[in-house]
Protein backbone atom coordinates (compact mmCIF):
# COMPACT_ATOMS: atom_id res chain seq x y z
CA UNK A 1 0.00 0.00 0.00
CA UNK A 2 1.38 3.39 -0.82
CA UNK A 3 0.40 6.74 0.79
CA UNK A 4 1.80 9.91 1.34
CA UNK A 5 0.26 11.18 4.36
CA UNK A 6 3.98 10.65 6.36
CA UNK A 7 5.23 13.26 3.88
CA UNK A 8 2.53 15.54 3.96
CA UNK A 9 2.79 15.94 7.66
CA UNK A 10 6.94 16.55 6.82
CA UNK A 11 5.82 19.00 4.37
CA UNK A 12 3.78 20.89 6.69
CA UNK A 13 7.11 22.05 8.31
CA UNK A 14 9.21 22.37 5.01
CA UNK A 15 6.44 25.01 4.34
CA UNK A 16 6.28 27.08 7.49
CA UNK A 17 9.85 27.44 6.75
CA UNK A 18 9.81 28.78 3.24
CA UNK A 19 7.09 31.23 3.73
CA UNK A 20 10.01 33.30 5.50
CA UNK A 21 12.40 33.64 2.52
CA UNK A 22 10.95 32.09 -0.62
CA UNK A 23 10.29 34.86 -3.98
CA UNK A 24 7.01 35.67 -4.86
CA UNK A 25 5.60 33.86 -7.38
CA UNK A 26 6.05 30.05 -8.42
CA UNK A 27 9.53 28.54 -7.67
CA UNK A 28 10.76 25.28 -8.53
CA UNK A 29 13.09 23.56 -5.17
CA UNK A 30 15.84 22.17 -7.11
CA UNK A 31 17.46 20.84 -4.17
CA UNK A 32 15.78 19.03 -1.25
CA UNK A 33 16.01 16.01 1.09
CA UNK A 34 12.94 14.29 -0.08
CA UNK A 35 14.50 12.23 -2.98
CA UNK A 36 13.29 12.38 -6.66
CA UNK A 37 10.44 14.58 -6.02
CA UNK A 38 9.48 17.46 -8.11
CA UNK A 39 8.82 20.22 -5.10
CA UNK A 40 7.67 23.39 -6.15
CA UNK A 41 6.01 26.71 -4.05
CA UNK A 42 4.03 29.51 -4.97
CA UNK A 43 3.73 32.58 -2.52
CA UNK A 44 1.33 35.46 -3.32
CA UNK A 45 0.93 38.28 -0.30
CA UNK A 46 -1.87 40.87 -0.02
CA UNK A 47 -2.45 43.33 2.68
CA UNK A 48 -6.28 41.63 2.97
CA UNK A 49 -5.07 38.07 3.36
CA UNK A 50 -0.84 38.76 4.18
CA UNK A 51 1.28 35.78 2.91
CA UNK A 52 0.26 32.31 1.49
CA UNK A 53 2.50 29.32 0.45
CA UNK A 54 1.35 26.86 -1.45
CA UNK A 55 4.34 23.95 -1.36
CA UNK A 56 3.25 20.82 -4.22
CA UNK A 57 5.03 17.55 -4.86
CA UNK A 58 4.85 14.96 -7.24
CA UNK A 59 5.95 11.85 -8.16
CA UNK A 60 6.22 9.89 -11.59
CA UNK A 61 2.26 9.17 -10.69
CA UNK A 62 1.53 12.52 -10.51
CA UNK A 63 0.25 14.62 -7.42
CA UNK A 64 1.54 13.86 -4.14
CA UNK A 65 0.21 16.61 -1.61
CA UNK A 66 -0.16 20.32 -1.61
CA UNK A 67 0.41 22.12 1.72
CA UNK A 68 -0.45 25.42 2.56
CA UNK A 69 1.26 27.86 5.11
CA UNK A 70 -0.11 31.18 5.80
CA UNK A 71 0.22 34.20 8.25
CA UNK A 72 -0.32 38.10 8.35
CA UNK A 73 3.13 38.90 8.82
CA UNK A 74 6.27 36.93 8.81
CA UNK A 75 7.50 37.62 11.72
CA UNK A 76 4.63 35.68 13.32
CA UNK A 77 4.40 32.01 13.29
CA UNK A 78 2.77 30.51 10.11
CA UNK A 79 -0.54 28.22 9.97
CA UNK A 80 0.01 25.30 7.80
CA UNK A 81 -2.39 22.53 6.65
CA UNK A 82 -2.21 19.97 4.44
CA UNK A 83 -4.90 21.02 1.42
CA UNK A 84 -4.70 17.81 -0.26
CA UNK A 85 -2.84 14.23 -0.27
CA UNK A 86 -2.17 11.17 -2.17
CA UNK A 87 -3.38 7.84 -0.86
CA UNK A 88 -3.25 4.78 -3.03
CA UNK A 89 -5.68 5.55 -6.01
CA UNK A 90 -7.60 8.32 -4.25
CA UNK A 91 -6.78 12.14 -3.09
CA UNK A 92 -7.98 13.09 -0.06
CA UNK A 93 -8.90 17.28 0.38
CA UNK A 94 -9.05 18.83 3.29
CA UNK A 95 -12.34 20.09 4.68
CA UNK A 96 -13.79 23.05 6.33
CA UNK A 97 -13.45 21.30 9.54
CA UNK A 98 -9.67 20.85 10.93
CA UNK A 99 -7.94 17.93 10.10
CA UNK A 100 -11.11 16.06 8.08
CA UNK A 101 -10.16 15.09 4.56
CA UNK A 102 -12.49 13.61 2.07
CA UNK A 103 -12.02 11.35 -1.15
CA UNK A 104 -14.49 10.31 -3.71
CA UNK A 105 -13.75 7.11 -5.13
CA UNK A 106 -15.19 6.40 -9.20
CA UNK A 107 -18.06 4.45 -7.75
CA UNK A 108 -19.21 8.22 -5.94
CA UNK A 109 -18.78 6.81 -2.61
CA UNK A 110 -17.22 9.76 -0.50
CA UNK A 111 -14.88 8.34 2.34
CA UNK A 112 -14.03 10.94 4.92
CA UNK A 113 -10.58 10.70 7.28
CA UNK A 114 -10.76 12.79 10.65
CA UNK A 115 -7.31 13.02 12.84
CA UNK A 116 -8.02 13.85 16.73
CA UNK A 117 -4.50 15.01 16.90
CA UNK A 118 -3.05 14.95 20.44
CA UNK A 119 -0.94 12.61 22.88
CA UNK A 120 -2.72 9.77 21.57
CA UNK A 121 -3.27 10.16 17.72
CA UNK A 122 -6.50 8.51 16.61
CA UNK A 123 -7.98 8.51 13.12
CA UNK A 124 -11.85 7.82 12.49
CA UNK A 125 -12.68 7.08 8.89
CA UNK A 126 -16.53 6.80 7.66
CA UNK A 127 -17.70 5.62 4.48
CA UNK A 128 -20.20 6.29 2.55
CA UNK A 129 -23.42 6.54 5.24
CA UNK A 130 -21.66 3.51 7.09
CA UNK A 131 -20.98 4.30 10.99
CA UNK A 132 -17.55 5.80 11.20
CA UNK A 133 -15.04 3.45 12.61
CA UNK A 134 -11.90 4.44 14.78
CA UNK A 135 -7.91 3.27 14.69
CA UNK A 136 -5.41 4.37 16.33
CA UNK A 137 -2.85 3.27 13.51
CA UNK A 138 -3.05 5.44 10.38
CA UNK A 139 -1.62 3.19 7.93
CA UNK A 140 -4.44 0.97 9.09
CA UNK A 141 -6.83 3.29 8.80
CA UNK A 142 -5.92 3.94 4.82
CA UNK A 143 -5.56 0.35 4.29
CA UNK A 144 -9.29 0.09 5.39
CA UNK A 145 -10.22 3.32 3.53
CA UNK A 146 -8.89 1.84 0.20
CA UNK A 147 -10.31 -1.76 0.46
CA UNK A 148 -13.75 0.25 1.13
CA UNK A 149 -12.97 2.33 -1.94
CA UNK A 150 -11.49 -1.04 -4.29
Amino acid sequence: MHYEFELAFTLLDEAADRIRHEQYGTTRILFHTYGPLLLSTHHTHTPEDGHRLLLTAHDDDGHIATIEAATADLAAEARTRILTVRAGHLTFEATDTDWTFQATDTAGTTHTLTAEIGADPMWTVTTGHSDPVTYHDLQKAIAETLSAAA
